[in-house]
């Protein structure tokens, strides 16, 4: 170490030594300066500009010398101007670490809004100031960059979801099966509805399985191959294949294209025989009614979980996808939760159907819709399932027919009652007439399972058997 530059004190600690910078004159001083920041400004003490410097590197480079003169906070933006105030009097108060403040300079004529980012710093004996300025526009223009690409970022997410609604749309709008596989695994990436009709299973278990299991394997070439070669030559057109469940044959013309991130197959499957025409009409029928109907129809196991709903009850239920509400239990969107879905599984359980039950269906923010519900419970080949039909209902018949139940003979009792007995008596036997009609008509909505009656009417089941043999309804 230059043992000029350094000397040793009485403590024993080192320090500059006198003198390390000699007097410079005012352009030396301000020409160091210049290449130290890209701005600099000396302001009095009430805030006038006394004199400006710019950097010979800036680029573009700006002229500030008409400044000169100007009160500093007057070039400032609006809301520039408390921040530069409250940094003035905290470095004027004699704070020996006042923090840099950003400013903007207003915009003119000549060139636009200007960001800097400013250090306050001891000026002359006269209690002037002096700014070193550093020019924030390359900090500007990248964060500007930045929000455009967030912002066309966010619009290719917005198409993107777009193209992935008409396409999903396009393809349950199809009766022709379609299915999505990657090449690179034979999974199915994506099917259409009709597709979960022909092949049997739900879209839930068909999404990642493979595409060659559905189909019984036929010699040495896989399906995925054959598939690609017919998807390759375009004079071999379609190929057949047997289903796995059931040994039908199916055609199923590829098309080969590159996705994303590799090469998928298009494949539409349909059936080979023309006698089975009517049938696969009537499935493509029954696919098209439980699609576009305008009644909500659910399909739930015999536990009351989803399998699958339409978008009449996607709808109904205020959800954005139906694949939302697979797997939830049924009990969800009842307003009497459990109570409901017991009723309705246990009445499918006994008779096979339940014609009418009203109830009332809460969507997911808690709005309450009366509705009217038949249930049909269906065999498949794993197990049994129950269908339900939702229709909506401005009155629930089912509670306001035991009014007609009610005798005439009932009615008139109560009435003969006004002027011979107290009004305390009067409504106790109308209580009695009003309890005995709910009784009824909760075993009749339950086809006479007492258990579910009585977590209906909110009672024990022991207290619901006292009440039936009060009013003689053993």
């Amino acid at each position: 170490m230059n043992e000029g530059l350094l000397q040793m004190t009485s403590h024993g600690k080192t320090e500059w030594a006198d003198r390390l910078i000699p007097n410079l004159d005012q352009s030396a001083t301000a020409d160091l300066i210049s290449r130290l920041c890209d701005f600099a400004f000396i302001i009095s003490s009430d805030g006038e500009i006394t004199q400006t410097v710019t950097s010979p590197f800036l680029a573009p480079k700006l002229d500030l010398t008409p400044w000169t003169g100007l009160q500093f906070k007057d070039t400032l933006t609006k809301e520039s101007v408390p921040k530069f105030e409250a940094r003035l009097a905290e470095f004027q108060k004699g704070q020996k670490e006042v923090r840099p403040v950003e400013l903007n300079h207003r915009a003119t004529d000549q060139q636009a809004e200007l960001p800097v980012r400013y250090t306050y710093h001891s000026g002359a004996a006269d209690g002037s100031t002096l700014l070193l300025g550093s020019d924030l526009r390359p900090v500007a223009e990248m964060q500007q960059q930045l929000v455009e690409a967030q912002i066309a970022l966010e619009n290719d997410y917005d198409a993107r979801r777009e193209h992935e609604i008409q396409l999903r749309v396009l393809m349950d709008s199809s009766d022709v099966a379609t299915v999505f596989i990657t090449l690179e695994t034979g999974a199915i990436v994506s099917c259409n509805s009709a597709a979960e009709i022909l092949l049997g299973r739900p879209r839930n278990e068909l999404i990642d399985a493979s595409f060659a299991s559905e189909f019984e394997d036929e010699g040495l070439t896989s399906l995925i191959d054959r598939m690609v070669t017919a998807a390759s030559d375009a004079s071999m057109g379609a190929i057949l294949a047997k289903s796995a469940l059931g040994g039908r044959s199916y055609r199923i013309d590829p098309t080969l294209f590159r996705g994303a991130t590799s090469q998928m197959l298009l494949c539409k499957i349909e059936p080979e025989e023309p006698a089975q025409e009517p049938v696969d009409q009537l499935a493509t029928h029954l696919v098209s009614f439980f699609h576009k109907g305008v009644d909500p129809i659910v399909f739930i196991n015999m536990s009351g979980q989803i399998l699958s709903v339409n978008e009449a009850f996607v709808s109904l239920a205020n959800v954005t996808h139906a694949q939302t509400l697979s797997g939830r239990s049924m009990s969800e969107f009842f307003s009497r939760g459990s109570v409901d879905l017991n009723v309705i599984l246990e009445s499918a359980r006994r008779n096979g159907k339940m014609r009418l039950y009203s109830t009332k269906v809460l969507n997911e923010h808690g709005d309450e819709r009366p509705v009217e519900i038949s249930t049909t419970q269906i065999r498949t080949e794993r197990e049994p399932i129950c269908v339900l039909l939702l229709r909506n209902a401005r009155r629930v018949e089912a509670i306001s027919t035991p009014t007609s139940q009610m005798s005439e003979a009932e009615i008139n009792s109560v009435v003969e009652l006004i002027g011979s007995q107290s009004l305390k008596d009067i409504v106790a036997r109308s209580t009695d007439v009003v309890e005995k009609m709910c009784i009824e008509t909760a075993i009749g909505m339950t086809s006479n399972n007492r258990v579910a009656a009585a977590e209906m009417l909110g009672l024990s089941r022991q207290s619901l058997y006292v009440k039936l043999r009060k009013y003689d309804l053993v």
